[in-house]
């Protein structure tokens, strides 16, 4: 047990001399110290680069900030806007297909067309509810405008 405790003994190491000593704190030492006002000079200059940075690093960050919300609220904008006119040309073609509906079915289909050429030949009295162009006649243009609603295709449908 004394042997294992003599290793890690400060005073079993190699004996140094107390010459060697001073020479190794001379050659490890500064040649003179640094005055106090240099001393100050660099922390003061290195504070101002640091607060300026920080004030281009806050800058740059803002701007993002800003750039990144006008994206978010042109984004959603556009969003609604495509909404609305979605919207407003469905009700637009809903309108339509309903009152182009000349037999009642539901839907509007080449029938209606045709049975409104048919009323346009008969030449009997046709009211003016089936005027669908409104062009304030009741005529071909009509039986063209629902011969061509009842092949439209919404757009984006498969």
């Amino acid at each position: 047990m004394a042997k294992i405790n003599e290793q890690f003994d400060e005073n079993s190491g190699p004996k140094i001399s107390a010459e060697l000593k001073k020479d190794l704190a001379e050659m490890f030492e500064p040649p003179q110290s640094v005055p106090m006002e240099v001393d100050m000079a660099i922390l003061d200059n290195a504070g101002r680069k640091l607060v300026r940075r920080q004030w281009r690093h806050n800058i740059i960050r803002r701007i993002g900030i800003i750039a990144a919300t006008a994206a978010v609220v042109i984004f959603a904008f556009s969003l609604d806007l495509s909404r609305m006119s979605k919207k407003s040309t469905e009700d637009s073609y809903f309108a339509e297909t309903q009152s182009a509906d000349i037999d009642r079915s539901g839907r509007v289909d080449i029938l209606d067309a045709f049975k409104l050429a048919k009323r346009l030949e008969s030449a009997e009295q046709i009211d003016s509810s089936f005027d669908m162009n409104g062009d304030g006649l009741v005529n071909r243009g009509d039986v063209d405008f629902i011969a061509k609603t009842a092949v439209h295709l919404n757009k984006g449908v498969i």
